[in-house]
């Protein structure tokens, strides 16, 4: 089966007769198994599914697939260094990453979606980012994963740029608006890259998303931005004691070397400099007052002039 994404490149008929067979084959073959097992379809790769083909054509249980790290190295060949793979590795259901420019989000983003669709069984995972366009480009390169891996994926149907695996799983690209979005339920990882450039609104939309599914997952990476919006508020507030926070400057970042710092310091100033590879949020340009000013104004032990009463009757 050839490798596809995006629109469907199979007779309309044919998909559906295929599919048919290939989950009356998979019942009639698990049937007597364990139930804790997970069906797969017949072909699925030792990497993929809860279920591998023998050379009988009997389907045997696979073995659990190693740590997400792990599994990139021995399947992919791609080897994170320490601070990625800590990160790939961390089993914390609300994870934050505010990291440097060219740390490898995209890779990040793409192998975590990647996983959790290869080792959840009928599971959706959910991309987004700032544009529907990259989106997109985060589920390609995570069904470029899986492909290399040996799992045989397909285009989704429901009108969604996707990616459907033999496991029953599905990765999404969310689609640009939030109006036309609201149909996803049972997700049971979001993730946002590039969260800091992302519409408060498109934020909101997207979590209710997982508010039926028990063990659930949210990933928000990004390079900070201004000192506004949900992935500024979600990294600042203290009192968010959910997240398991990475912040991973250029300095620990070892794709990055002095030079190109020292040059980059020079041609974009001290503010542009700390927000892109230091990790720092910055007041934006269009504030005219600052946070910091903001937040120094406030007193939270000040008691209003009028006790706190409202100023008009309803």
């Amino acid at each position: 089966m050839p490798y596809l994404i995006g629109k469907h490149k199979r007779n309309a008929m044919a998909e559906p007769l295929q599919l048919y067979a290939i989950q009356r084959e998979t019942r009639s073959r698990i049937g007597a198994r364990s139930s804790g097992l997970q069906a797969a379809a017949p072909g699925a790769s030792a990497t993929g599914g809860a279920l591998t083909p023998e050379s009988d054509g009997s389907l045997q249980p696979a073995a659990p697939l190693p740590p997400l790290s792990e599994w990139a190295a021995q399947a992919l060949d791609f080897h994170p260094f320490p601070a990625q793979a800590e990160i790939l590795d961390c089993q914390d259901s609300h994870v934050m990453l505010c990291c440097t420019r060219q740390f490898g989000k995209t890779t990040l983003t793409a192998l975590k979606a990647a996983y959790h669709a290869l080792s959840t069984p009928n599971t959706s995972v959910v991309v987004g980012s700032p544009g529907q366009r990259q989106s997109a480009r985060l589920v390609y390169k995570a069904g470029e994963f899986l492909r290399r891996a040996g799992v045989r994926i397909r285009s989704t149907a429901e009108g969604t740029y996707g990616a459907r695996l033999p496991n029953g799983s599905c990765i999404y690209a969310l689609p640009k608006q939030e109006t036309t979005t609201r149909g996803f339920d049972a997700v049971s990882l979001l993730i946002f890259e590039e969260a800091a450039y992302t519409r408060d609104s498109f934020y909101h939309m997207a979590t209710p998303f997982q508010a039926v599914v028990r063990n659930r997952s949210l990933w928000l990476i990004s390079t900070p931005a201004a000192k506004s919006g949900f992935f500024y508020e979600e990294w600042s507030d203290p009192a968010r004691t959910h997240w398991r926070r990475f912040r991973v400057p250029a300095t620990e970042c070892p794709l990055i070397d002095a030079a190109f710092l020292a040059e980059e310091r020079i041609r974009k100033g001290e503010t542009v400099f700390r927000n892109e590879y230091e990790c720092e949020f910055v007041s934006d340009a269009t504030q005219i007052i600052s946070r910091e000013l903001w937040d120094s104004a406030l007193d939270e032990d000040d008691i209003p002039f009028n006790g706190g009463k409202p100023l008009w009757n309803d």
